[in-house]
């Protein structure tokens, strides 16, 4: 059903149509965005709130709003990221892309009850993670993406399957490119005897899209000391992939490593679109006018998912009537499944310095291991229930509780605001307890209905990435830069 590439720490391959595990992940470990004033402090505003980030992380925030609000924050990204394989030179690939990273508005009321301070409501969209980016590398390595297609066709062939009716996306597309074919009878291919030959090879990677979550939302303010909220989020995922892989003969088709063989060119295509549900309760109690303490829930999220995914193989070569080049298309696929998401919590301290700025740090758990496929959904046969079967034990094995840390600041002169934070977000592989680094800072100026805060945003992701199962990976390194502008208005 599907592809997979590079996210973040992950080891994965662009192979075959197929869930791994670690797609579970590309869409359960999230690198909050929102307002730019979140932002550049870190996202370490648990405890303090009035911000509209705050409605995705702990919804009590909201109730801290004091008027009407209206908010509005474009975001440009630059990211580059170096590829390589083997001893070969790295290979630099960069993308911008440009995203609306919140939009939202805040209606704020004084209930009648004089021990309610605040009744307000938040309704829009915080975006909750970017995928944005482009990777390429080339270099030689032994092996070919026709060995595992060449072992799927001999056993569905063995099997008693016509090999017109082999899998249409691998087996069944190179047989059409007569990459696979017969002699005497016999199913057979030019690598047979030298599967293991050096080939040049090149492979390009262009993914884009992201999460947004729209956030409805309601909190209410107690005594000024007890804060409670509680967020009813709508997630949306758009995921696209385009890549190219290509293998070369360094010989040609009649003095190179494998005989009659030239060169091939392997295209896919993968959308995925998906839509969530999730509800996450807050709260923040004032222990002083300095100290505030903060806590959030967050449940699972439930998405039903649809994959649509094609490919195509251009196959050169030589044989005895001279050089040929064949071109096969697989049919458009399309796979309904569902995906559920872990649970979170998170913790968080804010200390405020009367007017001169505040301090704050927050703690969320959450644990990959949870992450469950459910691909049964539309149809149950025993391959899918097998593969299911398959990937949800390969999540809890592969996958652990992992802790993010955030911390942030920010320093009130007059009408100006300096901020900065840090980022902390736990490796979700097992046995791997490095952290994901981010590093954020911003300023803001404040007026009484009017307000602008610009912030910038750090990561770099160290990772790798395969062009399919059983091919040499290929190291990256990824470095995202993030500008965001937020524009607000009080009413």
């Amino acid at each position: 059903m599907k592809h997979v590439v590079f996210l973040f720490f992950l080891l994965a391959s662009v192979s075959s149509f197929a869930q791994q595990a670690s797609d579970a992940i590309r869409y359960s470990f999230l690198t909050p965005g929102g307002t730019a004033r979140f932002t550049a402090v870190g996202g370490a505003m648990g405890a303090l709130g009035a911000d509209f980030s705050t409605l995705s992380t702990n919804p009590a925030g909201l109730a801290n709003f004091r008027k009407n609000e209206l908010m509005f924050t474009p975001s440009l990204r630059f990211n580059s990221t170096d590829a390589s394989v083997g001893n070969f030179s790295a290979w630099n690939e960069g993308r911008t892309s440009f995203t609306i990273n919140n939009a939202g508005i805040v209606f704020h009321t004084k209930p009648r009850n004089a021990n309610w301070t605040t009744f307000n409501i938040g309704i829009g969209v915080n975006r909750q993670n970017d995928f944005n980016q482009r990777i390429y590398y080339e270099g030689a390595a032994p092996g070919t993406i026709l060995n595992g297609w060449f072992q799927e066709a001999n056993s569905e062939f063995n099997s008693g399957i016509d090999p017109e009716d082999f899998f249409p996306f691998t087996s069944g597309l190179g047989y059409e490119a007569n990459a696979i074919y017969f002699i005497d009878d016999q199913l057979t291919y030019d690598f047979q005897g030298f599967e293991n030959a050096v080939l040049d090879r090149t492979h390009y990677v262009d993914v884009n899209g992201g999460m947004n979550e729209m956030v409805m939302s309601m909190a209410a303010n107690y005594r000024d000391k007890l804060s409670m909220g509680v967020t009813f989020g709508v997630p949306f995922i758009n995921y696209n992939l385009n890549a190219v892989y290509t293998e070369d003969d360094p010989g040609g088709a009649l003095e190179g490593n494998v005989p009659f063989f030239g060169n091939l060119n392997h295209t896919d295509y993968l959308r995925t679109e998906g839509v969530g549900f999730n509800v996450k309760l807050g709260m923040i109690y004032r222990l002083s006018q300095t100290l505030r303490l903060g806590a959030a829930f967050h449940s699972p999220t439930w998405y039903s998912m649809s994959d649509s995914y094609d490919n195509t193989l251009t196959y050169n070569y030589a044989d005895g009537s001279g050089f040929n080049s064949n071109f096969a298309q697989s049919p458009l696929g399309a796979f309904d499944y569902n995906l559920r998401t872990p649970w979170r919590a998170n913790a968080s301290l804010g200390v405020v310095v009367k007017k001169n700025g505040f301090l704050s740090a927050e703690v969320e758990w959450v644990d990959y291991s949870s992450n469950e496929f459910n691909l049964t959904r539309a149809f149950a046969t025993p391959e899918t229930d097998n593969q299911e079967r398959q990937l949800n034990n390969e999540l809890s094995r592969n996958y652990r509780t992992a802790v993010n840390i955030k911390a942030g600041g920010e320093l009130a002169l007059n009408e100006l605001r300096l901020r900065a934070g840090i980022n902390m977000l736990g490796n979700p592989n097992e046995g791997n307890t490095d952290f994901l680094m981010a590093y954020t800072g911003g300023v803001g100026y404040r007026l009484r209905a009017f307000y602008a805060d610009l912030a910038y945003r750090y990561m770099q992701n160290d990772g790798s990435v395969t062009a399919f199962n059983g091919a040499s990976a290929a190291t990256t390194v990824s470095r995202n830069n993030d500008f965001m502008l937020t524009l607000g208005f009080n009413f």
